[in-house]
């Protein structure tokens, strides 16, 4: 879902593993003007996702906005899939044994895989795994493909930006946690040839839509 804050006038399309988490919590902070403490119900903590959902643009609602300062941000795709095997595949073990169905596994997903596996088998984990699908789906999937529906598009690396605006905007001292760091670093020279070419051909949209650094 978008995040509106209708007292400022802003509206924020989340897209997971693109600084997804800590956005939300600080537009927790802004809405509430507290920082975001997971509550327990029946002996069940809730997440931030349980707050804002990650859901498609196509539930958007588009006319609500329409005079807010609309923002997203991107993520070079490469290096997005790459903070995807490093936070869900090797921190959150969420392709080891016991998460994989035996049909999964007779259907060629390896458990724990390592990276090349994890892209050349990327279509089979998608499938049996709905993290991993909802993690690897197309950012144009959450923020649409029309970057001229934005009043602005921040890189990831503009961050440190976007909170200031949002301070301005809020009139809070906001910061901006860091959150899912987990994992080990992994970088685009751990990929080979082949497997680099065919995450850029799987996220051909995302490139065709929107600029990178």
């Amino acid at each position: 879902m978008a995040i509106i804050v209708d007292k400022i006038k802003v509206a924020y399309m989340p897209s997971p593993k693109v600084a997804c988490t800590s956005l939300k919590m600080m537009f927790y902070k802004i809405e509430n003007g507290v920082d975001f403490v997971p509550p327990i119900r029946n002996s069940v903590k809730f997440h931030i996702h349980g707050f804002y959902p990650t859901t498609p643009f196509r539930t958007v609602p588009t006319e609500r906005m329409k005079d807010y300062y609309r923002i997203c941000v991107v993520r070079d795709p490469v290096k997005r899939l790459l903070s995807c095997y490093s936070n869900r595949v090797c921190f959150h073990k969420e392709l080891n044994e016991g998460m994989l169905s035996l049909e999964a596994v007779n259907s060629g997903a390896k458990p724990n895989p390592d990276l090349e596996d994890f892209v050349e088998r990327l279509e089979i984990y998608r499938k049996f795994s709905k993290s991993i699908a909802h993690h690897t789906d197309l950012q144009t999937n959450f923020i649409g493909r029309d970057k001229g529906f934005y009043s602005r598009v921040y890189q990831i690396s503009e961050l440190n930006e976007l909170r200031q605006d949002l301070s301005e905007h809020s009139d809070l001292e906001l910061e901006l946690p860091h959150a899912q760091n987990g994992g080990p670093k992994v970088s685009i020279a751990d990929l080979s040839a082949n497997a680099l070419e065919k995450i850029r051909t799987f996220y051909r949209e995302d490139y065709q839509c929107y600029q990178f650094e």
